[in-house]
């Protein structure tokens, strides 16, 4: 799917200079494949939640008329989406609910160009500071477990910002930071003020020919130093009970969505608590897969699913109203996703986990999260969030 060689109808991307105007650049670390989709035909975006149904009718338009899009969906559309929250509120971000470009066929994009290579020899390091201290976090923590401990959710993911300053260009960013954490499925969309920079290793969902698949991560442990370490790190995170627990919260609650918007009994697990090995940790995954029900939408697809439950907790629309109250700031695109659809119906987003958003007066949010559940730990939770920064920071954190 997205194959460069089924897409590329232009002359590829001159890698002696950036790229100019509004464009977006997603890659499929997977096979080491960057499309760059620039000199847009038209912006889509919604910025309230009002907005939002026409914008999906002009995606689709666009689809129709054979134009790719390429850009995200900001994480607070889930709240314009679910019909629990209909007529009340949605938490306004600073940047847009949907926001995606209508492109020709994309080119070929190679990282080394002009405006990264001078960001090659000299390693990012960015202070951060993060919006909670470790005291303001247990205050949250201890509101999170309460709702468990009543039986209103078993799982809360709770997340806070850290704030920086970054002056450069996005896509220089992005290929220093990709060095040091190669990239499953990541890019830089810059189609309005702010830019987005995603080094995301988590697929949402993809679909072709009618099949859809989702990849959820839930269970994380850190790399060992030799190899005999490494590995029995890799195997006790298979059977760590609590990563266990959490993943299979996640493949519930993902089985549920998948089959509002599938045949009836297509749905089905690939495979379950499978480690997936990065260079700095290891991370638990599993698989499913269902066949969509035909006449199934843009709009549909992003109802059904939208946000993906690894960022939100279970049951979903409960940690959503919690996420709501309890989180000092919307959460923007950060676990919203970034993602592509072809002409063909082909589609592939991102959880826009290890998301950055640059602003333009220098400002840069990253935000942090992990999943709260019924025996979490306050500063164990608080200090994965900040470790979680670290492919950014190197060490550079200021509480």
């Amino acid at each position: 799917m997205f194959h460069i060689a089924e897409l590329r109808g232009r002359e590829p991307f001159d890698p002696n200079k950036a790229p100019d105007g509004p464009f977006v650049v997603f890659e499929d670390g997977r096979n080491g494949a960057a499309l760059l989709f620039d000199e847009p035909e038209k912006i889509i975006r919604a910025d309230t939640a009002a907005e939002v149904p026409q914008a999906f009718a002009r995606m689709e338009a666009a689809t129709r008329r054979g134009l790719f899009l390429a850009g995200y969906a900001g994480y607070e559309l889930g709240y314009a989406l679910e019909a629990k929250f209909a007529g009340g509120p949605v938490p306004q971000a600073r940047t847009p609910l949907l926001l995606f470009g209508a492109f020709r066929a994309p080119r070929q994009y190679e990282w080394r160009n002009a405006a990264s290579l001078a960001t090659e020899t000299a390693p990012v390091e960015i202070a951060l500071t993060p919006a909670w201290s470790l005291a303001e976090y247990t205050e949250r923590f201890d509101a999170c477990r309460e709702f468990i401990y009543a039986g209103d959710v078993y799982q809360i993911n709770l997340t806070f910002p850290m704030h920086g300053r970054y002056e450069g260009e996005a896509t220089a960013l992005y290929r220093a930071l990709r060095k040091r954490q190669p990239v499953a499925y990541g890019g830089v969309v810059a189609l309005g003020e702010e830019k987005i920079v995603s080094l995301s290793p988590e697929v949402f969902f993809d679909a072709c020919e009618g099949v859809i698949r989702a990849r959820p991560m839930k269970g994380t442990a850190r790399r060992g130093f030799l190899p005999t370490e490494d590995m029995a790190r890799a195997a006790l995170l298979t059977q760590d009970e609590k990563s266990r627990a959490e993943n299979l919260m996640i493949v519930d609650l993902l089985r549920n969505d998948l089959s509002r918007l599938s045949e009836v009994g297509s749905v089905r697990v690939t495979d379950l608590f499978t480690v997936e090995t990065y260079p700095t940790l290891h991370q638990m995954t599993s698989g499913i897969e269902a066949k969509l029900r035909d006449g199934v939408t843009l709009a549909d697809l992003f109802a059904g699913l939208f946000p993906c439950g690894s960022v939100t907790g279970a049951p979903k629309i409960r940690a959503m109203e919690i996420i709501r109250d309890l989180e000092c700031a919307p959460r923007g695109v950060y676990c919203g996703s970034l993602g592509l659809i072809a002409p063909d119906g082909a589609i592939r987003f991102n959880v826009a986990i290890r998301t950055l958003t640059l602003f333009p007066d220098g400002e840069l949010v990253c935000n942090v999260g992990s999943a709260v559940v019924a025996d979490s730990r306050a500063r164990e939770e608080y200090e994965e969030c900040l470790i979680k920064a670290k492919f950014l920071t190197g060490a550079k954190t200021s509480a």
